[in-house]
């Protein structure tokens, strides 16, 4: 009677060539990744901080016609919005956390317009930033007319 071993003869190690091109690679991109570290490349790279372009200090109140959009500096009315829509329900919002957080209702919030682009209302009580073009073009839009226009905003 035969043993198991003895019906399997024993096979030369041979590699296929698309194994060895394969270890090739992986070895190429661990020399590569290896030589970038060395040489002081970092993957996470600094865009810089864009300049505020325009800024404004506001506050909103509501009243009989909806909501009054009220300069923080000067106490001037800009205008009045309704009391449906995004800049009341952006308003709802952050008031939520500024009773979360204990801060007063009175404080201001800054607007500002940045190079980049990006129009931050950012909430001068909690210090909460929001990015308005996250809520599209038209809602960003009718935040950005509170600022003063001089012609160079996007």
């Amino acid at each position: 009677m035969r043993t198991a071993t003895a019906q399997h003869p024993v096979r030369g190690l041979r590699l296929h060539p698309a194994a060895i091109a394969a270890a090739a690679m992986v070895l190429a991109a661990l020399l590569a990744v290896l030589a970038a570290r060395v040489g002081g490349y970092s993957p996470v790279q600094s865009l810089g901080t864009p300049e505020v372009v325009h800024s404004r200090l506001l506050r909103f109140e509501s009243d009989a016609q909806g909501v009054a959009v009220i300069d923080a500096t000067t106490g001037a009315i800009i205008t009045h919005t309704s009391a449906e829509g995004f800049i009341p329900g952006v308003l709802r919002g952050l008031n939520r956390m500024r009773q979360t957080q204990q801060a007063r209702a009175t404080d201001a919030y800054r607007l500002d317009y940045l190079s980049n682009g990006q129009l931050l209302l950012i909430d001068t009580a909690s210090g909460i930033s929001l990015d308005l073009a996250a809520y599209g073009r038209e809602n960003a839009a009718s935040f950005l007319r509170f600022l003063p226009t001089t012609g160079d905003q996007g």
